[in-house]
């Protein structure tokens, strides 16, 4: 009896030393299971403190400045740039926009946008240095972007500069040469070998002339000095004058022109422009017609503004060419363009002496139909 009471105890022992030893295992593991997932947080923490903290010093080495908000308009982040064209201190993080900026336009301009998407601002001058804003928004947070263009603006306007003193150096010893060429051709006129050579070398020497004229006046136009001289202009007699200057080339192709303009139409423009962006538009009709083919000029009035249009019977402009042919130098048929001596900038022309004036240009064409520009200018 006593050996089974004795087999009992041990055998109850062994029970209780082995749920001890599962008890104490259990337990190291859980310990060694709760420091590796301490350690994996404070390894991820740590990874991403890491991380921000690049990313700042990344943002704050870009050449464009960078202002970061909440979704409530608090400032979150500013880097270097920003803060220079912002005036914006490291003590204004966590303050409202409004607070912490200290240039007005800007602030109207974030609070204009603050609820939309996107919204870009082609360029502010903000303390002598062109800026173009970018405004972005999410659910998270709001972001303006400052890119710097005063470098691209210092390099536009030298070469402006440089190409309006040479077409200035340039007309004079050009114009000489026309008259010598012309002299010449009078001389040589009974011999009919040189006669070719001459009137080749008149044509080059025209669309030299041509080009110098049409620099010129961009440059003109391009100028922050230049000064609108706003008039009334009678259309009729106006658009009259330069179909008279036109008319030998109209004659040469047989065109027809359409007038469709009243007696007593008057626009208030700028007078040299206004001829710039006539005569440019119905040379080209002129010039890109059929022969034989039509021309028609025309004028509405409109609520808020004027139309006048210039439509022409030719080829057409094909649709892939249309967004570029305000660009300079431009040509939809170069060798074609080139020997009727257009020179590649005279709807560049069009295009910059209607945006000065606070117009608009829009074009039409189909080609084998034709091409129809229209011109909108503000009334008053």
């Amino acid at each position: 009896m006593e050996g089974i009471l004795l087999g009992i105890v041990i055998l109850l022992a062994t029970l209780i030393f082995i749920l001890g030893y599962l008890v104490i295992k259990e337990r190291e593991k859980r310990r060694k299971l709760i420091e590796q997932i301490r350690r994996k947080e404070r390894d991820r923490e740590s990874k991403g403190f890491d991380k921000s903290k690049l990313l700042t010093r990344a943002l704050s080495l870009i050449r464009e400045g960078i202002v970061i908000m909440d979704p409530y308009g608090r400032i979150v982040f500013t880097n270097k740039l920003a803060r220079e064209l912002l005036d914006i201190s490291p003590e204004d993080a966590g303050k409202f926009f409004y607070q912490a900026i200290k240039n007005f336009d800007v602030v109207s301009m974030i609070n204009e946008s603050f609820n939309k998407t996107y919204r870009v601002w082609q360029e502010k001058k903000i303390k002598d240095r062109y800026v173009q804003m970018i405004f972005g928004s999410d659910m998270d947070e709001k972001v303006l972007l400052l890119i710097d263009l005063t470098p691209m603006k210092k390099y536009e306007n030298l070469k402006k500069d440089f190409i309006a003193n040479v077409s200035h150096e340039l007309k004079t010893p050009v114009a000489a040469m026309k008259l010598s060429l012309e002299t010449i051709e009078e001389e040589c006129k009974n011999n009919p070998r040189a006669i070719p050579f001459i009137r080749k070398a008149l044509e080059r020497v025209n669309y030299m002339e041509q080009l110098i004229e049409d620099l010129i006046t961009l440059s003109q136009l391009e100028s922050v000095d230049y000064k609108l001289s706003p008039v009334e202009i009678k259309l009729l007699p106006f658009v009259r004058n330069i179909l008279k200057d036109l008319s030998d080339f109209i004659v040469q192709k047989n065109l027809k022109v359409e007038i469709k303009i009243p007696n007593n139409a008057e626009v208030r423009a700028d007078e040299k422009m206004l001829h710039a962006i006539l005569k440019n538009l119905i040379d080209n009709a002129i010039k890109y017609n059929r022969d034989g083919g039509k021309i028609e000029i025309a004028f509405k009035e409109l609520k808020n503004e004027y139309e006048i249009s210039v439509c022409d019977t030719g080829r057409g402009i094909p649709k892939s060419h249309l967004p570029f042919i305000f660009e300079r130098f431009y040509r939809v048929e170069r060798s074609r363009s080139r020997k009727l001596g257009g020179t590649g900038l005279g709807l560049s022309i069009v295009k910059l002496a209607t945006d000065r004036m606070g117009g608009k240009v829009e074009v039409e064409s189909e080609e084998g139909k034709g091409t129809c520009f229209r011109i909108y200018l503000p009334k008053g």
